[in-house]
């Protein structure tokens, strides 16, 4: 990173937009100087609510709250957003006038860049100059309205009525200029999620990019419909931890920071060599887990094959563990689990699905574990 600023770009991503905060909050308090030097913040769907909350200098916990207000009440009865009474667009509208200031649109004119996808052609259109603080509000109501999801007629702008931005512009950033790219999606992206030691099959799709991925298809799926407060705090910490770590890959701080941060974040993934290389120059547009590999000592499939193992154990023994408690087989399958690995994973997703006829997950339990040992031999 030289001396030179650089733009920041937010890509959309629902209610995932709660990772692209714990990013503001991870270069705040380590290096608030990329904040408050970008010449422009672009951002695209909920990713512009991220964008002007950088450009009007907002709390985070103001930001937070507002997000957390709508997936409260987007999770209040079992259809979600497209409850009848449920306005998710509406929830933001009414927070975002109590939270923006009133002179956010003169700090948001010439450095907020909204990404909008134009209703009549579908064309893409980029504004960056708002006459109002209404006016700022309805772009990026604009830029986040999903047909169907937040209803049924498009919010206008300055007379023409567009849809979200994503849709034409996933990741809006200038071809004359660099951008830190911030997305919630593992990608080719500066600052994301890194799931897999490499990239497999990376999607370049309206100037973003998105890796084809198990994890990626479950983040699609909380950005629409949110999940519980604890989940979307895992992705604040996991955007936290992010830009922690793209600021270690390019040297923008000393390690002596670092370490304080988040040596303990990073314990059980990167060994302190790894983490405090000081030859590790990754470049930040090729978003490749050589480290993750190295630190764990495994090779792609082993780690591939560790990682899907040991979240299918946590996973079921929660299940198992939230079975009745008179349930004895259950039980029994519990105590088993430690000795049994895969095995166990396997009865207890059964027994999961089969939690009312016990007795066929048993037997079709017992009969796994026959075959188990005779394959061991």
């Amino acid at each position: 990173m030289s001396g030179t600023p650089f733009s920041l770009s937010f890509s959309g991503g629902g209610f995932l937009a709660i990772y692209e905060i714990g990013v503001i909050q991870g270069l705040l308090e380590q290096a608030p100087e990329i904040l408050r030097s970008a010449p422009k913040v672009y951002g695209a769907s909920s990713g512009s609510i991220i964008a002007a909350a950088v450009v009007c200098g907002l709390s985070i916990d103001d930001v937070k709250k507002c997000l957390y207000g709508a997936a409260r009440d987007a999770r209040r009865t079992i259809l979600g957003p497209f409850a009848p009474g449920c306005s998710i667009l509406r929830i933001l509208q009414r927070r975002l006038h109590q939270i923006l200031p009133e002179n956010s649109h003169r700090m948001a004119t010439g450095r907020l860049y909204i990404s909008l996808t134009r209703l009549m052609d579908g064309k893409n259109v980029v504004v960056s100059e708002y006459n109002s603080k209404e006016e700022l509000i309805q772009a990026m109501i604009c830029s986040c309205f999903v047909p169907i999801y937040a209803g049924f007629i498009p919010p206008s702008f300055r007379g023409v009525r567009y849809v979200d931005g994503g849709f034409t512009n996933l990741q809006p950033r200038s071809d004359l200029e660099t951008a830190i790219t911030v997305s919630p999606f593992t990608g080719e992206i500066d600052i994301c999620p890194r799931d897999c030691p490499a990239i497999f099959y990376s999607l370049h799709i309206v100037h973003g990019s998105i890796q084809v991925s198990i994890e990626n298809l479950c983040r699609i799926g909380y950005a629409l419909f949110p999940p519980s407060y604890r989940v979307l705090n895992e992705f604040y910490s996991q955007g936290y931890r992010d830009a922690i770590f793209f600021l270690h890959r390019n040297n923008i701080f000393d390690h002596g920071c670092l370490a304080k941060t988040v040596t303990f974040e990073f314990v059980g993934v990167f060994s302190k060599n790894d983490l405090f290389h000081d030859g590790d120059r990754t470049s930040c547009q090729k978003p490749g887990m050589g480290v993750l590999n190295a630190a764990n000592g495994t090779s792609l499939k082993n780690f591939l094959r560790h990682s899907v193992i040991s979240r299918l154990h946590r996973i079921f023994t929660r299940v198992l563990q939230h079975l009745p408690q008179r349930c004895r087989k259950a039980s029994a399958v519990l105590n088993l689990q430690k000795k049994s690995g895969l095995l166990s994973s396997v009865a207890e997703f059964m027994l999961h699905h089969l939690t009312s006829p016990t007795r066929v997950a048993w037997s079709f339990y017992k009969r796994l574990e026959h075959l188990w040992k005779f394959w061991k031999r």
